[in-house]
């Protein structure tokens, strides 16, 4: 198979021997766990337990809020010690005892039972996007996908999990990509993974050769080059394909999944084991036992990095993700998310403070080195002057913000964090300006579910009357109550149901498109549409059964 090229990218110093010279290890149980509510895209989960209850591994403690949200489960088995807005802690008992799920045939089980699987296990994007899997395994209900790809090429300086799961998972990763493609419609799997991972490669290999040649696998081995692993580049290499300006990769007939979410996902459906652990790289020149580990979600990063021998001394920072696309952590005892990949530990030296900027000197790098054909330089000039109508017009939206511009940049110039705080500053305007319709959305949800209301208690007024209503000769002088038109009743049904489906798409779409924005309008829209499709439903089932009444003898 042939190798495209993407525009752009950079060689930054990759830094992942550190962490990929020892096996994969589990980190001990924590005393305490923290579980955030919000550890994926959309709503945060709603907390279903009390302080006071005791909990095993596996533990619904979140249910979903909405459609764009996704479970949370207990990582250890205790006590819940305290419940906020948006977190439950958990004490541990030291028993770790499990609550998991029936294991399913994903070759053999309905659709539908696997994707409640996913949806019941609070699965989500493991490669750091957060979103929930099952809405992502439908999408083929809105687009036909005829390629999943496993993205394997972890680009990202440091980082290394992706690295170990293959090579001690490598075969559980491939059968999780085919339950994926088997839930999406997928023909063909392609694996793309960089040709810095040589044990990871191999154990690939070693995997694809047993499987039959109708399981339809490649692996695609690819130069190294950052980023090459965001979405858009790596369809590019691998497939020649442009995913459209403000489009998703669906669009083109492609899904991508990380191995983490593939691994998980099998995990979820074989085994019946909800998303309570991950594997973490632990890194940087500030703790004495690098490598991978399987943490569980909620341990103190604190209690993790004691674990490796973190040396307080030589800390300058402690990084969540990689240095291009990461964020320094603001306190050691914030918890593991679920979309935690990698903590570097890191000294002064390593990651040194950014020098002062100097005025932009119009020298064009930027611009080479962007993998989105953007125009970095123009960016940046417009989110200092706030022209958010400029910025929209120049896609500021397809920035993937993998940081090639700053890091090429000899003025030093913040150019991602600019692009950063444009985006969240468009972001509040549009949830301002959509604050007026959702206000006249709420309105029609009331009035669905008044008209909802209304529709099923004449229905079951109807029936009463019609189990009162005599029979024989007394019936004929009791006037018959009048039938409703069923065509129009089953047309108003399909309408409704449309309707849903729609809104739906709209709100999945949207919430791919820009995970980082709330999406309450939509979900009022959807929660109107199917207050309708009810209210429709209880009328055309009124309707039969007065029909079927004055039919019968």
């Amino acid at each position: 198979m042939p190798a495209y090229e993407f525009p752009g990218g950079i060689y930054p110093p990759e830094r992942k021997e550190r962490s990929n010279q020892t096996p994969l290890r589990t980190a001990p149980l924590p005393d305490v766990v923290t579980l955030a509510l919000a550890q994926h895209v959309g709503k945060a989960a709603l907390p279903c337990v009390s302080v006071g209850d005791r909990v095993k591994t596996g533990t619904p403690v979140g249910s979903r809020d909405g459609m764009i949200s996704a479970p949370v489960h207990a990582s250890i088995s205790g006590t819940v010690i305290e419940i906020t807005d948006s977190a439950i802690v958990v004490k541990s008992n030291g028993e770790d005892r499990w609550e998991t799920l029936p294991p399913l045939d994903w070759k053999n089980a309905p659709r539908q039972a696997l994707l409640e699987r996913l949806d019941d296990s609070g699965l989500i994007g493991l490669g750091g996007a957060g979103f929930p899997t099952y809405i992502k395994a439908q999408v083929n209900e809105q687009h036909a996908i005829e390629t999943l790809v496993v993205n394997a090429a972890e680009c990202e300086p440091y980082i290394t999990a992706d690295d170990l799961t293959l090579r001690h998972y490598a075969a559980d990763v491939i059968e999780g990509a085919q339950l994926l493609a088997h839930l999406c419609g997928a023909t063909q799997i392609l694996i793309g993974i960089e040709d810095n991972k040589p044990q990871a490669i191999q154990a690939l290999e070693a995997a694809l050769a047993q499987l039959s040649l109708a399981a339809n696998v490649t692996l695609k081995v690819i130069e190294t080059r950052y980023p090459s692993g965001g979405e858009r580049q790596l369809i590019k290499k691998l497939l020649n394909l442009e995913v459209p300006s403000g489009g998703l990769p669906a669009d083109i007939g492609v899904l991508c999944h990380n191995p983490g979410t593939l691994l998980a996902a099998l995990h979820a459906v074989r085994d019946g084991q909800p998303l309570v652990q991950r594997v973490v790289t632990l890194t940087g020149d500030a703790i004495r036992q690098p490598g991978n580990y399987w943490v569980r979600i909620g341990t103190p990063v604190s209690a993790l990095l004691e674990h490796v021998g973190i040396n307080h001394d030589a800390l300058h920072q402690v990084v969540v993700g990689g240095p291009m696309m990461g964020t320094p952590l603001a306190s050691l005892e914030a918890p593991v998310t679920k979309t935690t990949n990698c903590l570097i530990a890191a000294t002064q030296e390593e990651l040194p403070p950014a020098p002062e900027e100097a005025p932009c000197i119009r020298c064009g790098a930027c611009e080479s080195v962007c993998p989105a054909q953007l125009l970095p330089q123009q960016l940046h000039w417009y989110a200092r002057a706030e022209n958010d109508t400029a910025l929209e017009t120049l896609n500021l939206f397809d920035c993937i913000e993998c940081g090639a511009c700053s890091f090429v940049c000899p003025s030093v110039i913040p150019l991602v964090q600019d692009y950063r705080a444009s985006k969240q500053r468009i972001r509040h305007k549009r949830i301002e300006t959509a604050k007026a319709e959702h206000a006249k959305h709420r309105f029609e949800f009331r009035q669905a579910r008044i008209a909802r209301e209304g529709a099923e208690k004449q229905a079951r007024r109807q029936a009463r009357l019609a189990q009162q209503r005599p029979t024989g000769n007394d019936a004929s002088n009791v006037p018959a109550a009048p039938v409703a038109d069923l065509r129009s009743l089953r047309i108003a049904q399909t309408a409704a149901k449309a309707a849903v489906r729609k809104a739906e798409k709209v709100l999945a779409r949207t919430a791919a498109q820009d995970p980082h924005q709330r999406h309450d309008d939509l979900e009022t829209q959807l929660a109107t549409a199917q207050e309708n499709l009810k209210a429709a439903e209880a009328r055309l089932a009124e309707a039969r059964a007065a029909s079927e009444h004055k039919e019968a003898p």
